[in-house]
């Protein structure tokens, strides 16, 4: 497997899977390191010990990353003036339709009726909002968490169609 599709994958389990476990795991390996930076250094220990050399990737200009060089937020999935997003919390998480719309409501302030169509898997869950406000759901869940899980937002990718 080619260095950018491990970076996908670990990404996207970044994103979607339940790292409970591993979050445990990492506390433990932090207690070991008598430094400060522990976190950065056993992430960065275990990505060499994944990749190897690095020399030849192109991490500045890699296509995994959603923003532009000026920083602007790229949304790739847009139709009818409604921007699709993705949400690292779903069924397992006990989330329901009711509960996305609440938490989006009560975090970015947008009306409860522009929110568009919801799709709720096991671990994850895609939604549509106007795209004049796309931007704004998507800065007011830094940092946030939903039943306790800390939850992350970013636009939803192009679905691509297949041959």
């Amino acid at each position: 497997m080619n260095q950018e599709k491990k970076l996908e994958k670990i990404l996207e389990c970044a994103l979607s899977e339940e790292l409970a476990e591993y979050e445990q795991l990492l506390k433990v390996l932090k207690k070991n390191l008598p430094f400060f930076g522990r976190t950065k250094r056993i992430a960065a220990a275990l990505l060499k010990e994944l990749f190897g050399d690095i020399s030849k990737l192109d991490i500045n200009n890699s296509k995994l990353f959603s923003k532009t060089e000026s920083g602007k937020i790229i949304f790739e999935d847009i139709k009818d003036g409604r921007a699709r997003l993705f949400i690292n919390v779903g069924k397992n998480q006990n989330i329901s339709t009711g509960d996305l719309i609440r938490e989006i409501v009560k975090k970015s302030g947008i009306d409860g009726k522009t929110i568009g169509k919801i799709d709720i898997h096991s671990t994850y869950a895609f939604f549509e909002v106007p795209e004049q406000y796309a931007e704004l759901v998507l800065h007011s869940f830094e940092g946030a968490r939903i039943r306790g899980i800390p939850v992350v937002v970013e636009p939803a990718k192009k679905k691509t169609k297949t041959k």
